[in-house]
Parts: C-alpha cells; sequence; structure tokens
C-alpha cells in the first residue's frame, strides 16, 4: 500500500512534470517565436536605420552642395552687385562724359563761328590787299614807265653836265690864265712904268662892270648846279641793268619758294590730319583693350587713358587713371608697387595686343606680384597664345606652373651663364634651381 502510494505519487509527480515540460516547451516556443519576431524587427529596425543613414548622408551631402551653391550664389551675387555698381559707375562717368562732350561741342561751335568771322574778316583783309597790291603794282608800272621815259633825258642832261664841266673847265683855265697874265702885266707895269692896275680898275665903264658881273653869275650859277647834281657816275646804266636782272632773279626765287612753302604747309597739314586720324583711332583701340585687360588682371576696378590737351593731341601728353576694386581713381604714381606693375602689364599688352607679334619676352614682369595677381596675370596670358609665344624670365614657380616648357639657366662661374636641363620638381619656391653635389643651390 505504501508502494502504491509512492506509486501514484510519482505517477502524479510525472505527470506534473511532463505538465510542467510542456508548458516550457509552449513557452520556449512562444520565446523562440518572440525572439524571431525581435530579430525581424531588430533587421527591419537596423535596415531603416541604414537606410536612414544614407538619407542622411545624402540630405548632408546635398545640404553641403546647397551650401556650396548658396554660397557661390552669394560669391556671384556680390560680384553681380560689384559689376552692376561698377556698370552704374561707369554709366555715371559715360554720363558725365556725355555732358562735358556736350559741352566741348557747344565750345567748338562756338569756336567755328568765331573761326568762320574771323576767316571772313581775313577774306576781306586779303581782297584789300590785294587791291592794294593791285595799286601798288600799277604804280610800280608807272613808276617804271616814267623812270624808261627819262632815261633819254638823264642821258642828255648827263651830257649837257658833261659839256658844261668842260666849258666850265676851260673857262677856269682861261680865268686862271688871264689872271696870271694880269698879274704878270701888272708887274711889268709896275716896274717899268710905276702905274698901279688897281687904281686903273676903277675907272672901267658901267658896261665893262656889268658884263663882267654877268659872267661871275653864269660862272657861279653853274659851279651851283654841278654841285647839286653831285659826282657824275659814268656807270650807273650798266648798274642799273645788273640791279634789274637780279630784281628779276630774286623775285623768281622768291616765287618758287612762296610755291614751295604752301606745298610743304599742304603736305605738314595732310601729314598732321593723318597723324591725328591714325593716333586717335590706336589711342580708342589701346583704351579699349586696357580696360579690359586691367579688370582682368585686377579683377574688377577702372582703368582709363586721358589727353591731358585734347585740342592738339599730337602735342598732348597721356594720363593714366587707374581705380583697383576698392578704391578712389587716382594716378598711376600713387599706387604700389605691385598695382603700378599691374597697371603698367596691363597697358604693355593692351598695346601688344592692338598691333600683336608672333614673339613676346617679359623679363622678370611678376617680381613684385602676389600668388593670386600672378595667377591672373598667367590667366591672361594665355589669351595670347593662339597668335603669339611667350618667352618669360622669371623666379617665380607659380608662373613656371604655367609654362609649356622650362629651361634653367645658371651661373656656376662669376660672369658665365649656361643653360641646364631641369625638372618642375628641381625648382624651389623662390625660384632657385636645385642641383646636386658641391655646386649647391644656383639662381635660375
Amino acid at each position: 500500500q505504501e508502494a502504491g502510494q509512492q506509486h501514484a505519487d510519482a505517477v502524479e509527480r510525472l505527470a506534473a512534470a511532463g505538465e510542467k515540460h510542456r508548458r516550457s516547451e509552449a513557452a520556449l516556443a512562444e520565446l523562440e517565436a518572440n525572439v524571431e519576431r525581435l530579430a525581424g524587427q531588430i533587421d527591419e529596425s537596423a535596415a531603416r536605420r541604414s537606410a536612414a543613414e544614407a538619407a542622411t548622408t545624402e540630405i548632408k551631402v546635398e545640404m553641403a552642395k546647397s551650401e556650396e551653391r548658396l554660397s557661390n550664389l552669394r560669391a556671384r551675387m556680390k560680384q553681380f552687385e560689384e559689376s552692376r555698381q561698377e556698370r552704374q559707375r561707369v554709366i555715371e562717368d559715360v554720363r558725365q562724359q556725355h555732358a562735358e562732350a556736350n559741352r566741348r561741342l557747344e565750345a567748338s561751335r562756338q569756336c567755328m563761328l568765331r573761326i568762320e568771322s574771323e576767316t571772313a574778316d581775313l577774306y576781306l583783309r586779303k581782297e584789300s590787299f590785294e587791291a592794294e597790291t593791285v595799286a601798288l603794282v600799277e604804280r610800280r608800272e608807272e613808276l617804271q614807265r616814267r623812270r624808261n621815259e627819262l632815261l633819254p633825258e638823264a642821258a642828255t642832261l648827263r651830257g649837257r653836265i658833261r659839256k658844261l664841266e668842260e666849258k666850265l673847265h676851260a673857262v677856269d683855265l682861261a680865268a686862271a690864265e688871264v689872271r696870271h697874265e694880269r698879274t704878270a702885266l701888272a708887274d711889268r707895269f709896275r716896274e717899268d712904268y710905276g702905274i698901279e692896275l688897281a687904281d686903273l680898275e676903277g675907272n672901267t665903264t658901267d658896261e665893262e662892270q656889268n658884263e663882267r658881273e654877268s659872267v661871275q653869275r653864269e660862272i657861279e650859277e653853274l659851279r651851283h648846279k654841278i654841285g647839286n647834281l653831285g659826282n657824275v657816275n659814268l656807270e650807273a646804266l650798266e648798274e642799273l641793268d645788273q640791279l634789274e636782272s637780279r630784281f628779276q632773279l630774286l623775285s623768281d626765287q622768291y616765287k618758287d619758294l612762296a610755291s614751295a612753302k604752301s606745298s610743304l604747309e599742304k603736305i605738314i597739314e595732310k601729314i598732321n590730319e593723318d597723324s591725328r586720324r591714325l593716333f586717335s583711332e590706336t589711342l580708342e583701340t589701346v583704351r579699349g583693350h586696357f580696360q579690359t585687360l586691367f579688370r582682368d588682371l585686377f579683377g574688377g576696378g577702372r582703368a582709363d587713358i586721358v589727353m591731358e590737351d585734347a585740342e592738339d593731341i599730337l602735342e598732348s601728353g597721356i594720363e593714366i587713371v587707374a581705380r583697383p576694386p576698392g578704391k578712389e581713381p587716382r594716378s598711376i604714381s600713387l599706387l604700389s608697387g605691385g598695382e603700378k606693375t599691374l597697371t603698367c602689364v596691363a597697358l604693355l599688352l593692351a598695346i601688344f595686343r592692338s598691333r600683336p607679334s608672333p614673339f613676346c619676352v617679359l623679363d622678370e614682369v611678376d617680381a613684385a606680384l602676389d600668388e593670386a595677381n600672378i595667377d591672373r596675370f598667367t590667366q591672361v596670358l594665355k589669351d595670347f597664345l593662339a597668335w603669339t609665344q611667350f618667352i618669360i624670365v622669371t623666379h617665380s614657380k607659380k608662373t613656371m606652373t604655367a609654362a609649356n616648357t622650362i629651361y634653367g639657366v645658371t651661373m656656376q662661374e662669376s660672369g658665365v651663364t649656361k643653360q641646364v636641363s631641369v625638372r618642375f620638381e628641381d625648382v624651389s619656391e623662390d625660384g632657385e634651381i636645385l642641383t646636386a653635389g658641391d655646386d649647391g643651390i644656383q639662381a635660375a
């Protein structure tokens, strides 16, 4: 009975254990189902997390791109604003230039009116001078005609004068001879007869005295006429012919010189007109290139070439006015060293662009430039490569990066340079060639 009881207890416990085992298996199955469900949820969560991370990464990339585009758009907006302000300033300058041109035009019109008035006055004076010239020529011809008419009379008078002089000379000789004879007779009368002729002169008749006075007056009159005539030049006619020939020769030469002067003045005026036209055209071309290259080299700003005297461009000086970005317009002499260099490079390249050549040599033009300016400088040079090859002497490694071919030049001995092969890696940051051995560092 006790064993039966133990067996029943054991069976009962076994049944309870079986039931417990079944419940455990059911709980285990339920737990396994929960684990599988949770694993699926974990995998789904992990997938969603991965998708969310990918989407987050993509969103971050897009956000970075958007920020970069926003930054670029802001930079472009700023650049457009600066460009708009620059264009506004240019428009304002153009308006001022237009107003100045209108003022100059009005001044030119007034000047033209004044010149036309002066020209009309000059034409009137010219006509007056021509009338006076005609009158003077007619008077000269009249005087020449009267001179030709008086020449025979003058020759006749000269003949009469010669005859009168001969007659006067003969009279003087005869009078001298008479005086000599009278003196001799007076001496003989005094010595032989003791008679003084001076006492007898008082006894002359009135007729003899009148005749003597008449002869004396005639003699004095002839002497006075001869004195008024002066010395007689017997070669006057020959000298007159020579002077007339020389006058005609000099007149012809004067006419030739006047004609040559007029021709030269016309040629000079034509040359000046062509020079003004060519200079104006070239200046406008260079001016446009200079303004474009200045903006390219400075990344903005404005520059101009101004004539000091627009009325006489052949004798006028030239003023370079530059306004780098963010600065006021000023003369080139007030700029810094790098700004002067870039401005001069812009001007030289503007002149070169107007008359390009196959080759151009630039010797250390980038010495005063920083890397940002050198980068813009090399970009500008690349625009010329379609028709020009550049040979640049430089110590800047930044400039060397833009070159197609590099040649090293070193001075191993004082005063002796030679060419060496060089790689870009063999060039230091300051433009020196790094060579192995005892030579050390040699300048490129």
